[in-house]
């Protein structure tokens, strides 16, 4: 399976997924806050807060400081 950071957008999610990039981790970065339609995707995954790192299906949550909800359509 993936792993996917899920985020917002916000000040705090970039800097968090700049660091993930930065290291080359293959981690499938998805800003909510731009891609607003993959919201229902982290949703079937059982992300409800953001940033929320899913591997193998087991949702992370990181510096937990939004709810999903905003960013659904």
């Amino acid at each position: 399976m993936a792993t996917i950071l899920f985020h917002d957008g916000c000040n705090i999610c970039l800097s968090i997924a700049a660091a993930f990039e930065s290291i080359g981790s293959g981690i499938e970065i998805v800003n909510l806050g731009v891609d607003s339609h993959r919201a229902a995707d982290a949703q079937s995954l059982g992300v409800t807060r953001l940033p929320s790192l899913v591997i193998d299906g087991k949702v992370l949550k990181i510096e937990d400081h939004s709810s999903i909800e905003h960013v659904l359509a």
